[in-house]
């Protein structure tokens, strides 16, 4: 809410400065869009669509209103590349696998690819009408607190992907799972809020690989990233159910853990898997985690802990600066194994061995645990056998016995499934 708050007031900005106010209505949108047509005596409403179940109910009933007043409705795809239609097996089906579907998503594009579109200048302002300021925190409901959160709006998001294959794109196949490292683009919350088009990344992508070819490898495998992003949303589109249900329903038996003091541990960052709590401090402190850092505390909850993946889901979601129904849903349901393309139940991620793995000088862990500033480097993934050195949790499971648990679960749930 923050950042998009930030976006919204960097746009006002940005419309005044072209003459242009941006209104501000608080209420329910089709009972506040046909009033505002109405007021302005305009015929035509304009909005790209969104895929996700709420964003298509209420973007139905703007339609429908909008039209029984007489008012034309022009809707473009602009949140994704194409939507779940666009892209499809060749019987015409949804795809449920992402390599198949990334094949797919390619050739289309080299057919009929999708660039954004430049409009040369902003029309006049309908007179009669200024702009209206933006709600603040109070009226929201918004807690005081510090977040370092990045800044919003369009030329922040311009400037990241410039200074992103400018350079860190050339090493992204290298990098992009080191934590440690500034690998990534950090576009994912830009995205989110429409402050910049994944059209455009695709673009100056191509671009920046015609022009550096020793980048190309690189922006490729970046392009493939965002082409998982656009296939969650198609599978959210194609399947709705899945905010609520295991994608993969033969787990819909799998027993979870009520563990509320496993889970707050987690949530707070005192798992005693350094790698772990750096992750969950780093997601408090500035609404957002590396993705290699995402899929270990998401193995950690649904595979150690055995906590149900929906409420990692909605911690995500209520803390991300980036939160996507459909991305946080399809990672968290593969993180589980419960999902589409999932990891398979039997993959489970050693918090230890990753930690050393992708942070293996221990930066990132350090970074967000201060508390282990003065753990050697070859144990400071595992603390706990020099806990003289550091005031630092010891794990609050081992996990070898809990991944002997979860194979066990996964297991019996897959042949209950099979039975039924």
């Amino acid at each position: 809410m923050r950042f998009m708050l930030d976006c919204l007031g960097r746009l006002r900005a940005e419309l005044e400065r072209r003459g242009v106010p941006l209104l501000v209505r608080v209420g329910r949108p089709e009972e506040l869009l046909p009033r505002l047509l109405h007021d302005m005596g305009a015929t035509v409403l304009s909005f790209n669509e969104d895929t996700t179940p709420f964003a298509l109910g209420r973007d139905a009933s703007v339609r429908g209103l909008v039209e029984k007043d007489g008012a034309d409705v022009l809707t473009r795809v602009d949140h994704v590349v194409f939507t779940a239609d666009e892209v499809r097996t060749a019987s015409g089906g949804a795809f449920s696998v992402y390599t198949p579907y990334r094949n797919a998503w390619w050739k289309r594009w080299r057919d009929s690819p999708r660039r954004p579109i430049r409009m040369p200048r902003l029309r006049p302002a309908i007179g009669g009408f200024s702009s209206d300021p933006l709600p603040g925190r109070i009226e929201l409901g918004l807690e005081a607190v510090h977040l370092d959160l990045p800044t919003g709006g369009e030329a922040a998001a311009k400037r990241r992907l410039e200074r992103f294959l400018d350079g860190p794109v050339a090493r992204y196949e290298a990098d992009r799972d080191r934590p440690d490292l500034d690998g990534t683009s950090r576009l994912s919350p830009y995205l989110r809020f429409g402050a910049i088009s994944v059209r455009e990344c695709f673009e100056r992508g191509a671009m920046t690989a015609a022009a550096k070819p020793a980048a190309r490898g690189g922006v490729q495998k970046w392009l493939d990233e965002l082409i998982w992003r656009e296939f969650y949303a198609a599978i959210l589109e194609t399947h709705p159910r899945v905010m609520h249900e295991n994608h993969r329903q033969e787990y819909d038996a799998l027993v979870w853990n009520e563990d509320s003091e496993g889970f707050e541990a987690w949530c707070e960052g005192r798992t005693g898997y350094p790698i772990v709590d750096a992750g969950m401090r780093q997601l408090r402190e500035t609404g957002w985690m590396h993705n290699r850092v995402r899929m270990i505390v998401a193995s950690f909850l649904t595979k150690d802990l055995l906590v149900h993946w929906k409420e990692g889901e909605r911690f995500f979601f209520d803390h991300l600066v980036d939160g996507d129904p459909a991305q946080n849903n399809g990672g968290w349901q593969w993180a589980a194994s419960t999902g589409t393309d999932a990891q398979p139940y039997f993959r489970i991620y050693n918090p230890t061995r990753q930690g050393e793995r992708w942070d293996p000088a221990g930066r990132y862990v350090r970074r967000w645990l201060p508390e282990l500033k003065a753990v050697p480097d070859a144990q400071v993934h595992t603390p706990w056998k020099l806990p003289l050195l550091c005031d630092y949790p010891v794990p609050i499971v081992d996990h070898a016995e809990r991944r002997a648990l979860a194979l066990e679960r996964f297991k019996a749930a897959r042949a209950l499934g099979s039975a039924s």
